[in-house]
C-alpha cells in the first residue's frame, strides 16, 4: 500500500480536482471531512469520482484494508496568507497529523512570504517524502514557487517578467475570483490599519485587474466575477493566459517517487 498526501490552500482547489481527475493510479481517495474540502467534494464528484469523506482518526481502519494506491486530501482556509504564523502553525500540526499515513505529501503551496522557508529543516525527521510545489523552468534548478500567482502563471520568472509590465494590475485565478472577499476579509481589517476597500487599492497603485485564464473551468462564472470586481473596484480588466502545468507537474513527480522511486 502507497499513500499521497495532498495538504493545500482552497486556492488550489481546481488544480487539486484537475490531477486527481486525470490520474489513472489514484484508485482510492479520501477527503478528510471539514468545511474547507466541501468545494473539492463536489467538484471531484461532479467529474465521476467518489472520494470517502472520514476523520483524521478513522483514517488507519480504511488504510489497512486497502493494497491499493490511495490520496489522502486537507485543504485549508483561503486567507491564511494574510496571516503567516497561523498558516505555518495550522500547516505544521496538519503535516504532524498526515504523516503517520502518508510516504509522501504534496503541499499545494508556494512559499507564502517565507512561512515554509525552514519546512525541510523544521521536519527533517519526517520518515515521509514532503515537497512544495516546485517550479522546473527550463535551464533552471528546481524551486519552490514564491506564492500560488506564480503557480498559475507558469513559475517565479514569467510571474516577474508580468510583473515588470503589469506593476498596477491585481490578479485573479479562477478561485481567487470567486473568493476574494473572504481571501482578503473584505468585511474586516485586512491589515491593522487597512481596508481591502477601492480608494486603498488605488492608493498602493493599483488600476487593473487580470483574468488569469488557466484553462481549467471548474469553477463557475469566471468572466461574470472578474467584472464584477473590476466593476466594484473602476479596474481596466487585462486577460493573461495561465497554466496548470506547476501543478499537474509537481504531482507527478511527487507520485513517480512513491510508486517508482528507482526511476525518479
Amino acid at each position: 500500500m502507497t499513500v499521497m498526501g495532498i495538504i493545500g490552500c482552497r486556492i488550489f482547489e481546481d488544480e487539486i480536482v484537475h490531477v486527481l481527475a486525470n490520474d489513472p493510479e489514484a484508485e482510492k481517495i479520501y477527503l478528510i471531512k471539514n468545511e474547507e474540502n466541501i468545494g473539492l467534494l463536489h467538484k471531484l464528484k461532479s467529474q465521476g469520482l467518489d472520494p470517502v469523506v472520514l476523520p483524521f482518526y478513522e483514517l488507519r481502519t480504511y488504510l489497512k484494508q486497502s493494497d491499493e494506491f490511495s490520496i489522502i486530501v486537507q485543504l485549508q482556509e483561503i486567507g491564511l496568507h494574510t496571516d503567516p504564523a497561523r498558516l505555518k502553525s495550522k500547516t505544521y500540526t496538519n503535516l504532524n497529523l498526515m504523516s503517520r499515513f502518508a510516504d509522501g505529501i504534496l503541499l499545494f503551496y508556494g512559499l507564502c512570504g517565507h512561512a515554509f522557508s525552514r519546512m525541510q529543516k523544521d521536519f527533517s525527521y519526517f520518515r515521509c517524502s514532503l515537497k512544495l510545489l516546485q517550479d522546473r523552468s527550463a535551464g533552471e534548478p528546481a524551486q519552490p514557487l514564491e506564492d500560488c500567482i506564480a503557480a498559475a502563471l507558469g513559475g517565479n520568472s514569467r510571474y516577474r517578467e508580468i510583473l515588470k509590465s503589469n506593476s498596477d494590475t491585481f490578479f485573479l485565478t479562477p478561485m481567487w475570483a470567486g473568493n476574494w472577499k473572504t481571501a482578503f476579509r473584505a468585511d474586516e481589517k485586512f491589515f491593522p490599519g487597512f481596508e481591502f476597500t477601492p480608494e486603498n487599492l488605488r492608493e498602493l497603485g493599483y488600476r487593473k485587474v487580470a483574468k488569469v485564464n488557466t484553462g481549467l473551468s471548474y469553477e463557475p462564472d469566471f468572466e461574470k466575477k472578474i467584472e464584477e470586481f473590476a466593476l466594484n473596484f473602476g479596474f481596466e480588466v487585462v486577460e493573461l493566459k495561465g497554466s496548470k502545468e506547476i501543478a499537474q507537474e509537481s504531482y507527478i513527480l511527487m507520485q513517480k517517487m512513491l510508486l517508482n522511486p528507482l526511476k525518479a
